[in-house]
C-alpha cells in the first residue's frame, strides 16, 4: 500500500517529503494551472524539489499535441515520471501510443470498472478512480475501487483520488486500492487520531518529570 500527495505546490511536496510515509505526487491540469503557467518547467521544479520516485503529469495541451507535451515531459526523468491520460477512447489511444515509447502511463477518471480491461489491454500501469466524485454521483457504482479491483487480472494498480477525509483514504484501502493519493490536509490526518495521542502524552509523561 502507498500513500501519494495530490498536490502541484511545491511547499506541499517539500511538507509531503517530510512526513516520512509519503511515497510520490500526483498532478492535474486543475492543479498546475493554480500555481503555474508554465506546466512543463514546474513539474521539473517538483522532480527537484523532493526524492518521490512517482511523480504523475497529466498533459494539459498548453503548447498543441498531448503526445509532444507528454513525452517531453517525461523525457526530464523516464524512471519517475508517470503520464495520466484520461480514460476515454481519445485516451486509450494515447495511452497506447505512450506505452509502445516506454511511458508508465496511467488512465485516470477511471470511473467504470470497464476501464480496467482496456488499462490492461493497452499496458497501462494504473487507472485512478475519482472516489468522492463516485460517491455523489449517482451514474457511477459507490463500490468503484473494489469493482475496478475485481475486474483485474494483471499487475495494473488502482490508485484511488478525490479524497476529502482520511474516512474516505481508509476505505479505499479496505475496498482493494493498491494507493491512495489525497490533499496534504488530509494526510496530516492520517495518524492524529485523539486515542493515539493520548497514549503519545502518556509515554512521554513517564520519565519526563
Amino acid at each position: 500500500m502507498g500513500l501519494l500527495l495530490d498536490s502541484a505546490e511545491l511547499d506541499d511536496v517539500v511538507v509531503a517529503g517530510g512526513l516520512g510515509f509519503v511515497g510520490g505526487v500526483t498532478t492535474n491540469p486543475t492543479l498546475l494551472r493554480q500555481v503555474t503557467d508554465e506546466p512543463v518547467k514546474h513539474v521539473a521544479e517538483l522532480l527537484g524539489a523532493s526524492e518521490f520516485p512517482d511523480v504523475y503529469y497529466q498533459p494539459t495541451g498548453f503548447r498543441g499535441e498531448l503526445i509532444d507535451e507528454a513525452l517531453e515531459v517525461w523525457a526530464l526523468d523516464p524512471e519517475r515520471i508517470v503520464v495520466k491520460v484520461p480514460a476515454t477512447p481519445g485516451g486509450a489511444v494515447l495511452a497506447s501510443r505512450l506505452v509502445a515509447k516506454g511511458v508508465r502511463v496511467s488512465l485516470t477518471a477511471a470511473q467504470a470498472a470497464s476501464a480496467m480491461i482496456v488499462a490492461e489491454a493497452v499496458g497501462c500501469a494504473s487507472v485512478i478512480p475519482y472516489v468522492d466524485r463516485a460517491w455523489r454521483d449517482p451514474r457511477i457504482d459507490n463500490d468503484l475501487v473494489r469493482s475496478l479491483v475485481g475486474m483485474r487480472r494483471g499487475s495494473t494498480l488502482v490508485v484511488a483520488a478525490s479524497m476529502k477525509n482520511v474516512g474516505q483514504l481508509t476505505q479505499a484501502f479496505v475496498d482493494g486500492a493498491d494507493s491512495v493519493t489525497a490533499p496534504l490536509a488530509v494526510l496530516e490526518q492520517v495518524l492524529n487520531h485523539p486515542a493515539g495521542l493520548e497514549a503519545e502524552l502518556a509515554f512521554a509523561g513517564e520519565y519526563g518529570g
